[in-house]
């Protein structure tokens, strides 16, 4: 019995002694939310965006930054956040990472040595955005501020996030299917790129949040492709459009189309991607079929629009619009850059592991670039929106 009270003692001061037991471990550490990849001098430069933590406990005088940007030099990755780590007076913590931005001129030399850096890392949550920096360092991103979230990390996730059903172009991509696509046979993985549009030196001023209008913001641009784990080039808006669709990746897209020498547009959704591959001998034959509908959201002609006919002769222009565009992103992967970004090599490799082990060695030099493909789309313009007639047509009535 006394063995009993004696436990019971210990229990109830151990509820009152562990509570904040981690207390100080917690105060020693510098929540980092965003890293920036860089090379400088043939030499990685890594950046880590840590939360200003005096400025969160409203310590600090309000034009204090709400975070602060380190980074270190070194030879290897592990170098350079060593030098990194010697200037910080806490422990960096990767938990809350929300973006990896690679430099377009460090993914041209590989990003394998930094992801392996941070797979390693026991404290990454591998549940973070991953994007390339295209036109200006990685840092440089980093550092430009938003109006509208306290941490430029946040802004480009939530950017990410925000564009990932309003524009078609975009590519969310965590760290954990990064990575996945750079493990698999057959696919090559593809990231988006983001870029300053304005006065990049004024926009990491906390100033330049004082007008109306910021001195810089960053923009979510075009497609980064790569081989393996090495960044090639880039897809123009069009092209990475198109590389989503074959992806089966949209939602909706935006479709612009001719009609009479003017210019139409129609806005697709409930889009489905269906892709059949055979082979002849040993070339391999592509079947794609697009299927969507579409309403109408522009048109700078004069058609009658409850007229039948007219409905199928402007889907069929749709269907043909759709059709150069995503001819457009295959001929640049297959051709441009000889890259299976769509996977249609891992295609064969799941259901055909025979004919993979026979074709994997020449599939993307030889026999992807040469590869016949037959595209089929089916546009069904649904809706004219809220009005039958273009003006023209009502116009001409009168």
């Amino acid at each position: 019995m006394k063995k009993i009270k004696v436990l019971l003692v210990i229990s109830f001061i151990s509820l009152f002694t562990t509570g904040c037991w981690n207390y100080n471990e917690l105060n020693d550490l510098a929540i980092t939310t965003g890293i920036a990849v860089d090379i400088k001098d043939n030499q990685y430069v890594v950046s880590y965006m840590i939360a200003n933590a005096k400025k969160s406990q409203g310590e600090s005088q309000s034009q204090e930054a709400n975070s602060v940007v380190f980074s270190g030099q070194g030879e290897s990755i592990s170098s350079a956040y060593q030098d990194l780590n010697s200037k910080v007076s806490k422990i960096p913590y990767i938990s809350h990472l929300e973006v990896l931005i690679i430099s377009e001129e460090a993914a041209k030399k590989g990003v394998i040595n930094i992801v392996d850096f941070l797979m390693r890392n026991p404290e990454s949550r591998k549940e973070f955005f991953v994007i390339l920096s295209k036109g200006s360092t990685a840092i440089s991103i980093l550092e430009t501020l938003s109006p509208l979230d306290p941490f430029p990390s946040q802004s480009i996730a939530n950017n990410i996030l925000s564009n990932q059903t309003t524009q078609s172009s975009v590519i969310v991509e965590e760290f954990s299917e990064f990575i996945s696509k750079l493990l698999q046979q057959g696919i090559n993985p593809i990231l988006s790129g983001i870029e300053i549009e304005g006065n990049a030196e004024e926009g990491k001023n906390q100033s330049s949040l004082e007008n109306s209008k910021p001195s810089a913001v960053t923009k979510i641009s075009s497609i980064g492709i790569f081989k393996n784990d090495i960044l090639l080039g880039w897809a123009e808006k069009e092209e990475s459009i198109g590389i989503n669709i074959l992806r089966n990746k949209v939602d909706s897209v935006l479709l612009q189309a001719k009609c009479d020498n003017h210019h139409m547009a129609a806005t697709l959704t409930n889009i489905q991607t269906n892709t059949e591959i055979n082979f002849n001998n040993n070339n391999p034959q592509l079947k794609i079929t697009v299927d969507a509908q579409g309403a109408l959201v522009e048109i700078n002609c004069k058609k009658n629009l409850e007229d039948t006919n007219v409905i199928e002769e402007l889907s069929s222009e749709f269907e043909n619009s759709l059709k150069n565009l995503l001819s457009n992103s295959i001929s640049l992967a297959a051709t441009q850059y000889k890259s299976d970004i769509f996977g249609y090599g891992n295609m064969i490799y799941k259901n055909n592991l025979t004919k993979w082990n026979q074709i994997k060695d020449l599939w993307e030099e030889e026999l992807f670039p040469q590869i016949d493909y037959e595209i089929k789309t089916n546009i069904s313009l649904s809706s004219k929106g809220s009005f039958e007639q273009t003006i023209l047509e009502a116009k001409n009535e009168k």
